[in-house]
C-alpha cells in the first residue's frame, strides 16, 4: 500500500511539475515575442511537442512566434514557404487540442496566410475562404479576406476558365455586400452609443475609448474594402449591360424576392432607375411583399416621375418600416436631398432626422454644412456676416470628419475650403469682429463666433 501510494505522489508531483513548467515556458515565450526574440520559435517547438494542451496562449502567442520568423526569413523563399506552412498547421494543431473553440475563423486565417505572404495558389486561398464563407460566416470578420475572395472570384470569371456567369458575380458581390454591412452595422451601432454618450456630457471611460477607436478603425477598413470593391464590379456594371441582362431574367425571378431587391438596388446604384425596368421590377417586389425595401423603391419610381409628393409617402413609409438604423437614415438622407433646391429648412430637417437615428452618419452632417455653404446670400446683413456663414458650414464639416472615418478626408478639405472662404484675419480686425458673435436670422436660425485674432 505504501509503494502505490509513493507511486501515485510522484506521478502526481511529476505532473504538477510538468504542468508548472509548461506554463513557465507559455510565459517565456510570451515576452520573447513581445520583445521580438527568435527565441519565442523555440519556446514555441518545446510547447507543441510537450505541452500542445496546457493553454490556449500556446497558439496565440505562437502565431505572433511564426509571423516573426517568416519576417525575418522573408528574403530566402525556401524558408518562408517552409515557416508559412508551418503557421497554416498551427491552426489545425489549436483546432485539435482545443476542439471547444472549433474551427472557428480557422479557415479564414489559413487563406491569409497564403494570401498576406504570396505563398500557394488561388485555388488553395479560395478554397479556405470559400469553405469559411459558407460553412463559418459568423466569424468571417476580416475584411482583407472578403476582398482577397472577391477579387479572386471575378478574376476566377474574367478567366472564363470555371464555368462562373454575371449572375454568380452579382450574388457573390452582394452576399459579400451584406456581411460587409453586417459588420459596418455592429461598429457604427457601437460608434452611435457612444458618440449619443459624449453628447450627453459624459466622458468616456480608457475602456470606451478603445472600443470608439477600434470601432472607427474597423469603419474605415470597411469603407475601404467597399471602395474597392465597387471599383472591380463597376466595370461589368454599366446600365447598358444591366438592364438587358436582366430584362431577360425578369420573367424567371419575377417571384424571387432576393432576386428583385437585388437587381433593383443594382439599377439603382449605377443610374439606371430611369428605365421602365427598373420601375417594372421595383413594383413586382412591391406586390410581392410590401417591406420596407420595396416601399423605398416605389418612392424612387415616383421621384424618377416627378411626383414628388407620392415618393415621399412612399419614402415616409419605408423609413417607418426599417429597424435598420443605418437604412432608416440613409431614407431620411434620400429625403433630405429631394428638398435640397426646392426648400433646404426642409432639406436640413430630413438629414437632422437621419442623424437622430444614428449619429455616427457623417453624411448628413456634411450635407448640412453645404446646405450653409451654398446659403451665404440668403443670411446676413452685410458682406462680412454673409461670408461669416463659412465658419458654420465648417464646423458642420468638422463634426462629419469627427464621428465617421469614412467621410474623414473629404470633410476635413472641405471645413478648410469653408474656412479659406470666410473672413480673413485682416478682415475680423478692420471690422472690429474678433470674439464676437454673429446671428443668422433667415432660415438657418444658428450662430457662429467669430474667431479671434
Amino acid at each position: 500500500m505504501k509503494t502505490k501510494l509513493t507511486i501515485l505522489f510522484v506521478a502526481a508531483f511529476s505532473f504538477f511539475t510538468q504542468a508548472q513548467d509548461c506554463v513557465e515556458t507559455v510565459s517565456l515565450m510570451g515576452t520573447s515575442v513581445k520583445a521580438n526574440d527568435p527565441s519565442a520559435y523555440e519556446y514555441l517547438t518545446q510547447l507543441r511537442k510537450d505541452c500542445p494542451t496546457v493553454h490556449k496562449a500556446v497558439y496565440t502567442y505562437g502565431e505572433y512566434a511564426i509571423k516573426q520568423q517568416i519576417e525575418r526569413v522573408k528574403d530566402n523563399p525556401a524558408e518562408k514557404t517552409k515557416y508559412v506552412n508551418d503557421l497554416i498547421k498551427l491552426y489545425d494543431e489549436f483546432a485539435v487540442n482545443f476542439p471547444q473553440y472549433g474551427k472557428a475563423g480557422v479557415d479564414v486565417k489559413k487563406g491569409l496566410a497564403l494570401f498576406d505572404y504570396n505563398e500557394g495558389t488561388k485555388e488553395q486561398m479560395f478554397s479556405y475562404f470559400d469553405n469559411a464563407f459558407k460553412n463559418d460566416l459568423a466569424n468571417f470578420d476580416n475584411t482583407r479576406a472578403l476582398y482577397a475572395y472577391f477579387e479572386i472570384f471575378v478574376n476566377d470569371y474574367k478567366a472564363e476558365t470555371k464555368g462562373i456567369d454575371l449572375q454568380e458575380v452579382f450574388d457573390k458581390y452582394d452576399d459579400i455586400s451584406e456581411k460587409l454591412t453586417e459588420l459596418s452595422n455592429t461598429d457604427s451601432g457601437t460608434l452611435d452609443q457612444l458618440l449619443n454618450k459624449v453628447d450627453g456630457g459624459q466622458g468616456l471611460t480608457v475602456k470606451e475609448e478603445k472600443a470608439r477607436r477600434r470601432a472607427e478603425s474597423n469603419l474605415e477598413d470597411i469603407a475601404t474594402v467597399t471602395s474597392s470593391m465597387d471599383a472591380i464590379i463597376v466595370e461589368l456594371s454599366t446600365c447598358e449591360k444591366l438592364i438587358p441582362f436582366y430584362q431577360k431574367s425578369f420573367e424567371a425571378n419575377k417571384s424571387n424576392e432576393q432576386w428583385l431587391k437585388r437587381a433593383a438596388d443594382r439599377l439603382e446604384v449605377k443610374g439606371c432607375d430611369n428605365d421602365p425596368l427598373f420601375s417594372k421590377i421595383s413594383e413586382a417586389l412591391y406586390k410581392l411583399n410590401p417591406s420596407a425595401d420595396a416601399a423605398y423603391k416605389l418612392g424612387v419610381v415616383e421621384l424618377q416621375k416627378k411626383n414628388t409628393s407620392k415618393a415621399m409617402e412612399f419614402f415616409n413609409q419605408a423609413a417607418g418600416m426599417y429597424q435598420d438604423n443605418s437604412k432608416k437614415a440613409a431614407v431620411y438622407m434620400k429625403m433630405a436631398y429631394v428638398y435640397k433646391n426646392s426648400s433646404k429648412s426642409k432639406a436640413r430637417s430630413y438629414a437632422r432626422k437621419a442623424l437622430g437615428v444614428k449619429p455616427s452618419y457623417g453624411a448628413a452632417y456634411l450635407f448640412i454644412a453645404q446646405l450653409y455653404g451654398n446659403s451665404i446670400n440668403d443670411c446676413g446683413s452685410n458682406p462680412f456676416e454673409k461670408r461669416a456663414m463659412y465658419w458654420l458650414a465648417a464646423q458642420y464639416a468638422d463634426k462629419a470628419a469627427s464621428v465617421d472615418p469614412s467621410v474623414k478626408s473629404v470633410a476635413v478639405k472641405t471645413a478648410s475650403s469653408y474656412r479659406a472662404a470666410a473672413p480673413s484675419k485682416t478682415e475680423i480686425f478692420q471690422a472690429n469682429m474678433a470674439g464676437k458673435r454673429i446671428a443668422f436670422n433667415c432660415w438657418v436660425g444658428e450662430s457662429v463666433v467669430v474667431p479671434n485674432l
